[in-house]
């Protein structure tokens, strides 16, 4: 898959889960009584536009992220359906949602990998999938065939074969597959992973498929688990290997493409790892995310003492001025990245 290919896949992707976002948002609001004035996926200019029920939709030429404009968040503040004169868990709730919603959404991604292809973490050695390109591929390596020997040595796990794999520095191996009962010897030489920077030979495993209900249970952990990683990761951000490892719209949409190449189960998985970042990224309490308006409300639910709806504005307004700043030198690091590639 060529790397424009890999884009647009991310690209669709990106869009997805900031939909999912945005309902979240919207469908919360609705809830609660407030007017949602506005619901948009991507920015810039309209290219789609259709007013229904006091709800206007968009879709920007811009096809990444969006919003959900409620009333009374920039003018008319003491409207009946305006987002100030709601309860402070009716405003809590319609903020919230956003990333919640990425989480539910997360949840119900790694069920369905969970359900439909397997534990990705108990593997067999039997191959799934053959990424397009990649040395396992050229080598003649099939979805179906079951690697039992490296070298010579015996393979009883899934681990084990990419212990050797990320050890070999590039040195062709002898690969024996079982494939319809015969034993096909293959000479796979394996490629740097230009991103994860360790040896690999492109393919994927088969594994176990879990019932309905522990898809669903591992779901929930899952996203738990990748959840705390986040949060425990928080200090890495504020260091030089952290900043420079920051990617954007593009450099997300890119690596989304990229996951894509190694199979459906592999886009989807990543999807929801992508799906709980943006969740977690807009609980940040930075100016403009959802983040800062809850530790506003929050603030307002412990003291008693709001701040005036004026101020909230008009630090979220400068908040996202400067996200988009941001927002922009990210993408100029994300494509000059690519096109050093």
């Amino acid at each position: 898959m060529n790397l424009a290919l890999q884009i647009v896949y991310g690209i669709i992707i990106i869009g997805i889960i900031a939909l999912v976002h945005e309902f979240g948002h919207f469908f919360a609001a609705k809830k609660s009584g407030i007017a949602v004035e506005e619901f948009s996926i991507g920015f810039g200019p309209s290219i789609f536009r259709k007013k229904i029920g006091g709800t206007e939709y968009k879709v920007g030429i811009i096809p990444i992220l969006g919003y959900a404009k409620f009333r009374g968040m920039d003018d008319n503040l003491t409207a009946p359906d305006g987002f100030y004169t709601k309860t402070l868990w009716q405003r809590f709730i319609s903020i919230f949602m956003g990333p919640g919603m990425n989480f539910i959404f997360a949840i119900i991604i790694f069920a369905i990998v969970f359900a439909s292809f397997g534990n990705p973490f108990v593997r067999t050695t039997t191959v799934s999938s053959v990424m397009a390109e990649s040395p396992a591929y050229m080598a003649g390596m099939q979805q179906g065939d079951k690697i039992i020997e490296i070298d010579g040595e015996y393979i009883d796990s899934w681990e084990e074969m990419t212990d050797i794999i990320h050890a070999s520095d590039g040195r062709a191996l002898q690969v024996t597959v079982e494939r319809e009962a015969e034993k096909i010897s293959l000479t796979v030489t394996p490629e740097k992973d230009p991103i994860s920077g360790v040896w690999v030979v492109g393919v994927y495993s088969s594994s176990e498929k879990c019932s309905l209900f522990r898809a669903l249970w591992e779901g929930v952990v899952w996203t738990g688990k990748l959840l705390y990683q986040m949060i425990v990761s928080i200090p890495l951000l504020f260091t030089m290997k952290g900043i420079t490892s920051i990617a954007g719209p593009i450099g997300i949409a890119a690596m989304t493409g990229q996951a894509a190449s190694g199979g459906f189960a592999n886009l989807l998985w990543f999807s929801g790892f992508i799906s709980i970042a943006i969740g977690f990224t807009n609980l940040l309490p930075i100016p403009a995310l959802d983040g800062s308006w809850i530790i506003l409300i929050l603030w307002e639910a412990i003291t008693h003492k709001p701040v005036p709806p004026e101020k909230q504005l008009s630090v979220q307004g400068t908040g996202f001025i400067i996200i988009l700043g941001i927002m922009f030198l990210v993408s100029i690091k994300d494509i000059m990245r690519l096109i050093s590639r």
